[in-house]
C-alpha cells in the first residue's frame, strides 16, 4: 500500500548520488559508439597529457640532441592538438571523498 508523498525536509550529509563530473554537466546527443567509451575518452586524455608533460620535459633536458629533434616536432603537434581541445584533464572527475557518519 503506498504511503503518499513523502515530507519534505533535509537530507543527511553524504546521501543521494555522488557527482561524477566536476563543474557543470550538459546533456547532448552522441553517437553510442562514443557514449559507451566516454570515460575510456577521458582516461586517454588525461594519460595523453601526462605523457606529452613527461616528453616535453625530455625534450627539453636533451635539447642540444640532434635525435630529439623529431620527438620535439611531434610532442610540439600534440601540445597543439591537446591545448585545441581546451580540456582541463585534472578537473575532469569530481573529487570523491567519504564522509563519515557520526
Amino acid at each position: 500500500m503506498p504511503r503518499g508523498i513523502p515530507s519534505s525536509g533535509i537530507r543527511r550529509p553524504g546521501s543521494g548520488r555522488k557527482k561524477k563530473y566536476a563543474g557543470e554537466v550538459i546533456q547532448k546527443w552522441i553517437p553510442v559508439s562514443i557514449a559507451s567509451k566516454l570515460d575510456d575518452i577521458y582516461q586517454l586524455l588525461i594519460d595523453l597529457e601526462k605523457e606529452v608533460d613527461m616528453w616535453e620535459k625530455t625534450c627539453k633536458e636533451k635539447s642540444t640532441s640532434p635525435r630529439y629533434e623529431q620527438a620535439r616536432k611531434l610532442v610540439s603537434v600534440l601540445r597543439f592538438f591537446l591545448n585545441r581541445l581546451e580540456i582541463d584533464t585534472d578537473n575532469i572527475y569530481a573529487k570523491q571523498e567519504n564522509i563519515e557518519e557520526s
